[in-house]
Protein backbone atom coordinates (compact mmCIF):
# COMPACT_ATOMS: atom_id res chain seq x y z
CA UNK A 1 0.00 0.00 0.00
CA UNK A 2 2.05 3.10 -0.86
CA UNK A 3 1.67 6.28 1.26
CA UNK A 4 1.08 9.69 -0.90
CA UNK A 5 3.72 12.49 0.29
CA UNK A 6 2.78 16.08 0.79
CA UNK A 7 4.01 19.34 1.61
CA UNK A 8 2.39 21.41 4.54
CA UNK A 9 2.41 24.63 4.63
CA UNK A 10 2.29 26.56 8.33
CA UNK A 11 1.03 30.40 8.13
CA UNK A 12 1.51 31.53 11.75
CA UNK A 13 0.32 34.49 13.16
CA UNK A 14 2.22 37.26 14.94
CA UNK A 15 0.51 38.84 17.58
CA UNK A 16 -1.64 35.09 18.07
CA UNK A 17 -0.95 32.02 18.55
CA UNK A 18 -3.07 30.36 16.50
CA UNK A 19 -1.82 28.85 13.12
CA UNK A 20 -3.31 27.37 9.87
CA UNK A 21 -2.13 24.17 8.54
CA UNK A 22 -1.83 23.68 4.47
CA UNK A 23 -1.01 20.48 2.84
CA UNK A 24 -0.68 20.23 -0.91
CA UNK A 25 0.41 17.27 -2.95
CA UNK A 26 4.08 17.21 -3.96
CA UNK A 27 2.93 17.10 -7.16
CA UNK A 28 0.75 20.45 -6.93
CA UNK A 29 3.63 21.77 -4.63
CA UNK A 30 6.44 20.90 -7.62
CA UNK A 31 4.31 22.71 -9.89
CA UNK A 32 3.20 25.66 -8.01
CA UNK A 33 7.00 26.51 -7.24
CA UNK A 34 8.05 26.38 -10.99
CA UNK A 35 5.17 28.50 -11.88
CA UNK A 36 6.00 31.00 -9.80
CA UNK A 37 9.49 30.56 -11.06
CA UNK A 38 8.60 30.86 -14.48
CA UNK A 39 6.82 34.32 -13.97
CA UNK A 40 9.34 35.54 -11.48
CA UNK A 41 11.74 34.88 -14.62
CA UNK A 42 9.55 36.40 -17.25
CA UNK A 43 8.49 39.55 -14.98
CA UNK A 44 12.76 40.08 -14.75
CA UNK A 45 13.54 39.17 -18.30
CA UNK A 46 10.21 41.56 -19.00
CA UNK A 47 12.03 44.67 -16.93
CA UNK A 48 15.40 44.04 -18.29
CA UNK A 49 14.00 44.77 -22.16
CA UNK A 50 12.06 47.42 -21.19
CA UNK A 51 15.33 48.85 -19.18
CA UNK A 52 17.49 47.64 -22.63
CA UNK A 53 15.20 49.30 -24.44
CA UNK A 54 14.71 52.50 -22.86
CA UNK A 55 18.62 52.71 -23.12
CA UNK A 56 18.11 52.19 -26.48
CA UNK A 57 15.89 54.95 -26.88
CA UNK A 58 17.63 57.13 -25.21
CA UNK A 59 21.12 56.27 -26.99
CA UNK A 60 18.91 56.38 -30.03
CA UNK A 61 17.71 60.24 -29.11
CA UNK A 62 21.45 61.23 -28.56
CA UNK A 63 22.85 59.78 -31.83
CA UNK A 64 20.38 62.00 -33.66
CA UNK A 65 21.25 65.06 -31.68
CA UNK A 66 24.71 64.36 -32.85
CA UNK A 67 23.65 63.54 -36.46
CA UNK A 68 21.98 66.87 -36.71
CA UNK A 69 24.82 68.66 -35.11
CA UNK A 70 27.22 66.89 -37.46
CA UNK A 71 24.89 68.28 -40.14
CA UNK A 72 25.05 71.38 -38.94
CA UNK A 73 29.05 71.74 -38.63
CA UNK A 74 29.35 70.37 -41.91
CA UNK A 75 27.22 73.28 -43.08
CA UNK A 76 29.20 75.55 -41.62
CA UNK A 77 32.51 73.72 -42.37
CA UNK A 78 31.06 74.19 -46.06
CA UNK A 79 30.57 77.80 -45.90
CA UNK A 80 33.93 78.64 -44.61
CA UNK A 81 35.34 76.70 -47.34
CA UNK A 82 33.46 78.85 -49.88
CA UNK A 83 34.36 81.90 -48.27
CA UNK A 84 38.03 81.11 -48.62
CA UNK A 85 37.72 80.04 -51.82
CA UNK A 86 36.44 83.57 -52.24
CA UNK A 87 39.52 85.22 -50.92
CA UNK A 88 41.75 82.51 -53.04
CA UNK A 89 39.76 84.04 -55.85
CA UNK A 90 40.74 87.45 -55.27
CA UNK A 91 44.31 86.90 -54.29
CA UNK A 92 44.49 85.24 -57.96
CA UNK A 93 42.61 88.51 -59.40
CA UNK A 94 45.50 90.45 -57.32
CA UNK A 95 48.33 88.72 -58.78
CA UNK A 96 46.86 88.77 -62.54
CA UNK A 97 46.96 92.27 -62.33
CA UNK A 98 50.13 92.35 -60.84
CA UNK A 99 51.78 89.74 -63.52
CA UNK A 100 50.13 92.15 -66.00
CA UNK A 101 51.68 95.62 -64.38
CA UNK A 102 54.91 93.95 -63.97
CA UNK A 103 54.49 92.05 -67.49
CA UNK A 104 55.44 88.84 -66.34
CA UNK A 105 54.17 85.33 -67.59
CA UNK A 106 50.53 84.86 -66.50
CA UNK A 107 48.86 81.94 -65.61
CA UNK A 108 46.72 79.79 -67.77
CA UNK A 109 42.90 79.51 -66.85
CA UNK A 110 43.41 75.77 -67.28
CA UNK A 111 45.82 75.75 -64.71
CA UNK A 112 44.09 78.49 -62.35
CA UNK A 113 41.10 75.22 -62.56
CA UNK A 114 42.87 72.61 -61.85
CA UNK A 115 41.70 70.23 -64.47
CA UNK A 116 37.74 69.69 -62.47
CA UNK A 117 36.74 66.80 -64.17
CA UNK A 118 36.49 63.51 -64.13
CA UNK A 119 35.20 60.93 -61.82
CA UNK A 120 35.52 62.32 -57.96
CA UNK A 121 36.83 60.04 -55.46
CA UNK A 122 33.82 59.08 -52.99
CA UNK A 123 33.44 57.76 -49.71
CA UNK A 124 30.72 55.50 -48.68
CA UNK A 125 31.20 55.67 -44.62
CA UNK A 126 27.68 57.12 -43.94
CA UNK A 127 25.95 56.16 -47.00
CA UNK A 128 24.08 53.50 -44.89
CA UNK A 129 23.35 55.39 -42.19
CA UNK A 130 21.61 59.09 -43.58
CA UNK A 131 21.75 59.90 -47.08
CA UNK A 132 21.96 63.95 -46.52
CA UNK A 133 24.65 63.43 -44.24
CA UNK A 134 26.22 61.29 -46.79
CA UNK A 135 25.95 64.03 -49.43
CA UNK A 136 27.15 66.41 -47.47
CA UNK A 137 30.29 65.01 -46.17
CA UNK A 138 31.15 63.71 -49.43
CA UNK A 139 30.68 67.52 -50.97
CA UNK A 140 32.85 68.75 -48.22
CA UNK A 141 35.48 66.24 -48.88
CA UNK A 142 35.68 67.23 -52.71
CA UNK A 143 35.37 71.13 -51.46
CA UNK A 144 38.22 70.27 -48.80
CA UNK A 145 40.79 68.49 -51.89
CA UNK A 146 39.80 71.47 -54.15
CA UNK A 147 40.84 74.27 -51.90
CA UNK A 148 43.82 71.88 -50.51
CA UNK A 149 44.99 71.77 -54.37
CA UNK A 150 44.36 75.75 -54.59
CA UNK A 151 46.22 76.80 -51.89
CA UNK A 152 49.19 74.78 -52.97
CA UNK A 153 48.81 76.46 -56.69
CA UNK A 154 48.60 80.05 -55.31
CA UNK A 155 51.43 79.51 -52.86
CA UNK A 156 53.59 78.41 -55.56
CA UNK A 157 52.35 81.42 -57.41
CA UNK A 158 52.96 83.85 -55.59
CA UNK A 159 56.54 82.49 -54.20
CA UNK A 160 56.93 82.13 -58.27
CA UNK A 161 55.95 86.29 -58.24
CA UNK A 162 57.98 87.45 -55.22
CA UNK A 163 61.15 85.72 -56.66
CA UNK A 164 60.55 87.00 -60.14
CA UNK A 165 60.10 90.74 -58.36
CA UNK A 166 63.00 90.49 -56.03
CA UNK A 167 65.10 89.63 -59.80
CA UNK A 168 63.65 92.22 -61.22
CA UNK A 169 64.12 94.72 -58.09
CA UNK A 170 67.83 93.62 -58.30
CA UNK A 171 67.94 93.59 -62.02
CA UNK A 172 66.57 97.38 -61.61
CA UNK A 173 69.44 98.36 -58.74
CA UNK A 174 71.78 96.61 -60.74
CA UNK A 175 70.69 98.03 -63.79
CA UNK A 176 71.28 102.10 -65.24
CA UNK A 177 68.45 103.60 -65.39
CA UNK A 178 68.03 107.10 -63.79
CA UNK A 179 70.06 110.42 -64.89
CA UNK A 180 73.30 110.55 -63.58
CA UNK A 181 73.08 114.93 -63.09
CA UNK A 182 70.67 117.37 -64.05
CA UNK A 183 71.38 119.88 -67.55
CA UNK A 184 70.95 120.07 -70.87
CA UNK A 185 72.32 117.19 -72.96
CA UNK A 186 74.25 119.06 -75.89
CA UNK A 187 75.65 116.57 -77.19
CA UNK A 188 74.65 112.64 -77.92
CA UNK A 189 75.90 109.52 -78.79
CA UNK A 190 77.36 108.98 -81.76
CA UNK A 191 80.01 110.42 -84.70
CA UNK A 192 80.37 114.19 -84.44
CA UNK A 193 82.98 116.94 -85.04
CA UNK A 194 84.86 116.88 -82.25
CA UNK A 195 85.17 120.48 -80.38
CA UNK A 196 89.33 120.09 -79.77
CA UNK A 197 90.73 118.27 -82.71
CA UNK A 198 87.96 119.67 -85.16
CA UNK A 199 87.62 116.24 -87.07
CA UNK A 200 85.04 113.68 -87.34
CA UNK A 201 84.93 111.46 -84.20
CA UNK A 202 82.40 108.64 -82.70
CA UNK A 203 81.20 110.11 -79.04
CA UNK A 204 80.97 107.08 -76.92
CA UNK A 205 78.48 109.06 -74.75
CA UNK A 206 76.29 112.04 -73.84
CA UNK A 207 76.92 114.95 -72.14
CA UNK A 208 74.99 117.09 -70.03
CA UNK A 209 75.71 120.70 -69.66
CA UNK A 210 75.25 122.82 -66.19
CA UNK A 211 77.22 125.08 -63.98
CA UNK A 212 79.91 124.03 -62.05
CA UNK A 213 79.75 121.71 -58.51
CA UNK A 214 76.04 119.70 -59.57
CA UNK A 215 76.27 116.76 -58.02
CA UNK A 216 76.62 113.41 -60.10
CA UNK A 217 74.58 110.41 -59.08
CA UNK A 218 75.41 106.40 -59.63
CA UNK A 219 73.01 105.27 -62.12
CA UNK A 220 72.96 101.80 -60.47
CA UNK A 221 73.99 99.76 -57.57
CA UNK A 222 77.50 98.95 -58.25
CA UNK A 223 81.25 98.79 -57.55
CA UNK A 224 83.36 101.47 -58.17
CA UNK A 225 86.71 99.97 -60.55
CA UNK A 226 88.64 103.13 -60.67
CA UNK A 227 88.36 106.48 -59.34
CA UNK A 228 91.14 108.85 -60.20
CA UNK A 229 92.70 111.27 -63.15
CA UNK A 230 92.90 110.35 -66.82
CA UNK A 231 94.63 112.30 -69.81
CA UNK A 232 91.49 112.74 -71.99
CA UNK A 233 88.56 112.47 -69.84
CA UNK A 234 89.94 114.02 -66.49
CA UNK A 235 88.45 113.07 -63.24
CA UNK A 236 86.95 110.12 -63.83
CA UNK A 237 84.53 107.33 -62.00
CA UNK A 238 83.94 104.25 -63.40
CA UNK A 239 81.29 101.53 -61.93
CA UNK A 240 80.86 98.13 -62.76
CA UNK A 241 77.76 97.02 -62.18
CA UNK A 242 76.08 93.34 -61.33
CA UNK A 243 73.95 93.53 -64.28
CA UNK A 244 76.86 93.70 -66.60
CA UNK A 245 76.96 96.75 -67.20
CA UNK A 246 79.37 99.36 -66.94
CA UNK A 247 79.02 103.21 -66.42
CA UNK A 248 81.42 106.35 -66.36
CA UNK A 249 81.78 109.32 -65.44
CA UNK A 250 84.37 111.98 -66.23
CA UNK A 251 85.19 115.48 -66.91
CA UNK A 252 84.67 115.84 -63.06
CA UNK A 253 85.57 118.71 -60.77
CA UNK A 254 86.04 116.20 -58.02
CA UNK A 255 85.09 112.38 -57.20
CA UNK A 256 83.51 111.83 -53.77
CA UNK A 257 84.04 107.61 -53.68
CA UNK A 258 87.22 105.64 -53.81
CA UNK A 259 88.45 102.39 -55.12
CA UNK A 260 86.44 99.16 -54.51
CA UNK A 261 83.78 101.24 -52.86
CA UNK A 262 80.15 99.85 -53.02
CA UNK A 263 77.66 102.30 -53.94
CA UNK A 264 73.51 102.41 -54.58
CA UNK A 265 71.71 104.21 -57.19
CA UNK A 266 71.08 107.34 -56.73
CA UNK A 267 74.10 108.01 -54.53
CA UNK A 268 76.18 110.88 -54.97
CA UNK A 269 79.62 109.83 -56.28
CA UNK A 270 80.97 113.20 -57.96
CA UNK A 271 80.72 117.21 -58.94
CA UNK A 272 80.42 118.72 -62.07
CA UNK A 273 83.49 120.11 -63.41
CA UNK A 274 85.92 121.11 -66.53
CA UNK A 275 88.66 119.06 -66.23
CA UNK A 276 90.49 116.44 -69.04
CA UNK A 277 90.14 117.62 -72.85
CA UNK A 278 87.24 119.92 -72.12
CA UNK A 279 85.96 123.03 -73.41
CA UNK A 280 83.13 123.84 -70.52
CA UNK A 281 81.45 122.53 -67.69
CA UNK A 282 79.82 119.06 -68.07
CA UNK A 283 79.36 115.52 -67.71
CA UNK A 284 80.41 112.80 -70.12
CA UNK A 285 78.34 109.97 -69.03
CA UNK A 286 79.16 106.31 -71.14
CA UNK A 287 77.19 102.96 -70.70
CA UNK A 288 78.71 99.92 -71.75
CA UNK A 289 77.03 96.54 -72.01
CA UNK A 290 79.74 93.33 -71.74
CA UNK A 291 82.39 96.04 -72.72
CA UNK A 292 80.27 97.30 -75.38
CA UNK A 293 79.53 100.71 -75.36
CA UNK A 294 75.69 101.69 -76.12
CA UNK A 295 73.66 104.42 -76.41
CA UNK A 296 73.16 106.10 -72.81
CA UNK A 297 69.72 107.82 -73.63
CA UNK A 298 68.45 104.61 -73.75
CA UNK A 299 68.89 104.06 -70.02
CA UNK A 300 67.43 106.99 -69.03
CA UNK A 301 64.58 107.62 -66.75
CA UNK A 302 62.91 110.13 -69.40
CA UNK A 303 61.46 109.38 -72.70
CA UNK A 304 63.51 110.01 -75.84
CA UNK A 305 60.90 112.97 -76.31
CA UNK A 306 62.01 114.56 -72.82
CA UNK A 307 65.23 114.58 -73.66
CA UNK A 308 66.76 118.01 -75.50
CA UNK A 309 69.63 117.34 -77.52
CA UNK A 310 71.31 119.94 -78.83
CA UNK A 311 74.20 119.85 -81.57
CA UNK A 312 76.95 122.25 -81.06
Amino acid sequence: MSVKRKWYITFVQTDSDKSVNLSISKRLGTIALFSAFFIFSMFLTGGVYIWQKNVQAIQFNNLKKENNLLKQQLYSFSNQMDSLLIKIKLMEEWEDQLRTDKKLKKISPDIRSLGTGGIPYRDNTFMRYDETLDKNYNENLHKLSYLSSKINLTYNTHKEVFSLLEMQQLLFGSTPSILPTFGIVNDGYGYRMHPIFRYRRFHAGIDFNNIKGTPVYATADGKVIFSGRDSNYGIMVKINHPSGYETRYAHLESALISENEQVKKGQIIGLMGNTGLSTGTHLHYEVLKNHQNVNPKHFLNLSEEEIKIEKG
